[in-house]
């Protein structure tokens, strides 16, 4: 199996940095293939700018773009992970999609519309967030999960798997956050026993 990580958090050690190379070592140790895309260290710009669009037009998009398309036609599963901000992505991981997941790679369209290009492709979602699970259980998992297994990645034929929270990362316990770890390295080992 071949993951593609891509990784959003502006600070080097945090939750979320421990659940990376946590993960990191785990599919190593199962034998998988991966590859980090950080994109804070990348300095990811996720400005869609006009000029990406004439060049993505013309079929021959950015450079930048270009790798990454590469390397999420090389994955079987894209792995994210970020917090939640705002209720949704930070702005560098929508950036990330606005700019990669573009037409003529992640989708086309013909006389009847729009159709997705993706269609191999799964992908994995870790959110850690700082409210509490009874703040999100109000309907925001819900509106998060459609957002993005239908209007996000569906829209590109990709197959959302998962979609772990890690809720009130800021204020519960090492022991709660190992745990929500060991439930992330599971996710990982239950993924690789039934051959996804």
């Amino acid at each position: 199996m071949r993951i593609l990580i891509i990784y959003s958090n502006h600070y080097g050690d945090n939750f979320n940095s421990r659940l990376l190379e946590r993960l990191k070592s785990k599919i190593a140790h199962s034998g998988d293939e991966f590859i980090v895309r950080d994109l804070y260290q990348m300095n990811f710009d996720p400005v869609l700018r006009t000029k990406d669009f004439e060049m993505i037009s013309s079929g021959n998009p950015p450079d930048d773009i270009k790798k990454e398309q590469e390397l999420i036609r090389w994955a079987d599963i894209l792995l994210f992970i970020y917090p939640i901000w705002w209720g949704g992505m930070p702005a560098i991981v929508k950036g990330y999609i606005d700019r990669v997941f573009s037409w003529g790679f992640a989708y086309k369209s013909n006389g009847n519309g729009p159709y997705p290009l993706l269609t191999d492709k799964k992908a994995i979602l870790m959110n850690s967030f700082g409210q509490s699970r009874a703040e999100y259980e109000m309907g925001m998992f819900t509106a998060m999960n459609r957002v993005n297994s239908e209007g996000v990645f569906g829209f590109s034929g990709i197959e959302v798997l998962h979609q772990l929270y890690f809720p009130s990362i800021h204020t519960v316990s090492e022991e709660v956050q190992e745990a929500y770890i060991a439930e992330a390295e599971k996710l990982m080992l239950n993924l690789e026993l039934a051959g996804v």
